[in-house]
């Protein structure tokens, strides 16, 4: 009879501790609508901290142990929920633990302990493992959820499951003032340190504005680590994102494209291309417009109109039509041009409708020209523009450019292509390169992506002509995702994601970077660029005129060779009938 109670009691006890762990599975499918269940054990024989059949349900159940591996993307499998028995091995199983989560530490997770101190201990460790969803519970005891606070201080909480209303509270909405670090680029526009008025140093550019109101956000503070940063010039993000993962930074405070290499962990914020921003070409001389009119695209519609106009003539008169329309030329060449002439008296409609067109055509041609030439008298068009790595070539112009950048390009465009242009490329450290950039310096060519080019192009607005052009034939990369890299499975990955995407849709982000401008302006780091006197407009001189000059004469060459050609041939047939 006692052996029959024993058992009694001990099934009893057995299957309320089932109906514990399907309660609290229930109650997270409500709160996580998680996808699946993830079953981490040691990899020694153990007792299982669960039975299998209680945890298996409506998702998939992924099992594996410290000698296993899964190979999990966050990309796929992001909504799931983990469950740690640490019976035996704890340091293996939580290690093998680790090494499955890479970039998914914010993953819910649900560790099955023995003791206070482990609990403890283990939590301490997942914060250090920057994993911040982690309850525990202890023993076979499920009544109590033990869970961790870890800003702005590491606290413990203890709560009964019964009274609770949400298992995962969110520990990123208040971090109580933490002292949140970040170390920037001072790659301009983005970060711009420079030192204020009392010597401190300062930090502008738009992407302060956009982390520090984020960290404002979730109530922290940000400190800048001044001692990595140096005074002059700036840092590649390459060596930004290596000095904070070995001082513990939070933020990286720049952005570089995908394409570039980058760590796992993203937070995409422009869309952008990589181009070269050329200097602008000569403008053409003024004794050019007159040849830049199209003559020689009229000569075929005058030739056509005389010979309708001799044939429309020859027809009113009974005769047949005919090619032979030099008597009427003169005519025709004055109304093209808009000049006068004698139209013959007792027109018949079909006349009156051929010379209306000559003069409607002459009409249009005149004002076309005219506006054509006033037009380019005060804004001259550009010479042949640059669109070929053999033009700049052939007008001696480099590329100046870091040699990150050249190795960028390289992956880009191929290492064919940079050897065999490598004499159109000038390295450069990264101070004199951005200086030269900022000032717009004319010796050379840069690249440049459509981050900064408008502001330099804004910047040129105070010229009568801008000193620099962006390429569209010249484009080294099209399209570029420009995104601020994070530490290596970073705590703040998806909060600021979400903080990002609002930025965007409110207009904010784009007010940062428009106000930029000014801040660079008021630093002395950009400068609006002015006429540095050169003349702009001139009057009209005689050697504006060299072609039609050169017209001029080469008519009255062929007028007077014609006339000559004239009298020679009326004194011969007038000898011929002489005789």
């Amino acid at each position: 009879m006692r052996l029959s109670l024993y058992l009694l009691v001990a099934i009893g006890l057995a299957e309320a501790h089932c109906v514990s762990v399907r309660y609290i599975l229930n109650a997270l499918q409500q709160e996580l609508h998680y996808r699946a269940i993830l079953l981490v054990e040691s990899a020694s024989e153990s007792e299982p901290c669960w039975e299998h059949k209680y945890v298996q349900g409506a998702v998939p159940v992924l099992s594996f142990n410290a000698n296993q591996s899964l190979y999990l993307k966050n990309a796929i499998n992001t909504n799931i929920l983990a469950l740690v028995c640490l019976n035996g091995n704890e340091g293996r199983t939580m290690q093998a633990f680790y090494e499955n989560l890479q970039d998914m530490r914010d993953t819910p997770t649900i560790l099955f302990v023995l003791s206070d101190s482990e609990v403890q201990d283990v939590f301490l460790e997942c914060l250090s493992r920057k994993m911040l969803n982690v309850l525990a519970f202890k023993g076979s005891n499920k009544e109590i959820v033990y869970s961790f606070r870890a800003f702005p201080e590491f606290q413990i909480i203890k709560r009964n499951v019964k009274d609770i209303l949400r298992y995962f509270e969110p520990q990123l909405k208040d971090l109580g003032g933490f002292s949140l670090s970040t170390l920037p680029d001072n790659i301009i526009p983005r970060t711009v340190v420079s030192r204020s008025p009392d010597g401190s140093r300062q930090l502008a550019g738009y992407l302060y504005p956009f982390l520090r109101n984020y960290v404002s956000t979730i109530n922290a503070t940000l400190r800048i680590c001044w001692r990595l940063v140096p005074e002059d010039g700036p840092i590649q993000l390459g060596e930004v994102v290596r000095l904070s993962e070995n001082h513990k930074v939070d933020f990286p405070l720049g952005i570089h494209g995908l394409e570039h290499g980058s760590t796992s962990q993203n937070v995409p914020l422009e869309i952008s291309s990589w181009f070269l921003m050329l200097p602008m070409e000569p403008s053409l001389p003024r004794a050019q417009f007159f040849i830049m009119l199209g003559f020689e695209k009229l000569t075929p519609m005058l030739l056509m109109l005389t010979i309708l106009l001799s044939s429309a003539h020859r027809i009113e008169m009974g005769l047949r039509p005919s090619w032979r329309c030099y008597v009427l030329a003169d005519r025709v060449l004055r109304g093209a041009l808009a000049q006068a002439f004698f139209l013959p008296r007792r027109l018949s409609f079909n006349l009156m409708l051929v010379y209306a067109l000559i003069l409607l055509n002459g009409f249009t041609y005149s004002n076309y020209a005219t506006s054509l030439l006033e037009t380019w008298f005060v804004h001259p068009p550009w010479g042949q523009q640059i669109c070929s790595w053999e033009q700049m070539r052939a007008l001696n112009l480099k590329v100046l450019i870091v040699p990150s950048e050249l190795n960028t390009m390289t992956k880009a465009l191929g290492r064919e292509f940079v050897e065999s242009n490598s004499d159109l490329f000038e390295l450069s450290d990264s101070a004199r390169f951005q200086d030269k950039r900022l000032a717009m310096d004319q010796s050379y060519a840069y690249p440049v992506t459509f981050t900064l080019w408008p502001m330099l192009e804004h910047a040129q607005i105070r010229l009568p002509k801008p000193e620099f052009r962006r390429s569209r034939e010249m484009v080294l990369i099209p399209l570029l995702i420009m995104a601020m890299p994070l530490p290596k499975n970073s705590v703040f990955h998806k909060s600021l994601n979400r903080y990002r995407a609002l930025t965007q849709q409110s207009g904010l982000y784009e007010f940062w970077f428009k106000r930029s401008f000014g801040e660079l302006v008021a630093l002395r780091k950009l400068h609006y660029k002015v006429d540095d006197g050169r003349q702009s407009y001139r009057d009209l001189e005689w050697q504006d005129f060299s072609y039609v000059w050169l017209g001029l004469v080469a008519g009255s060459i062929a007028s007077i060779l014609v006339l000559l050609g004239e009298m020679g041939y009326h004194r011969w047939q007038s000898g011929r009938i002489q005789h």
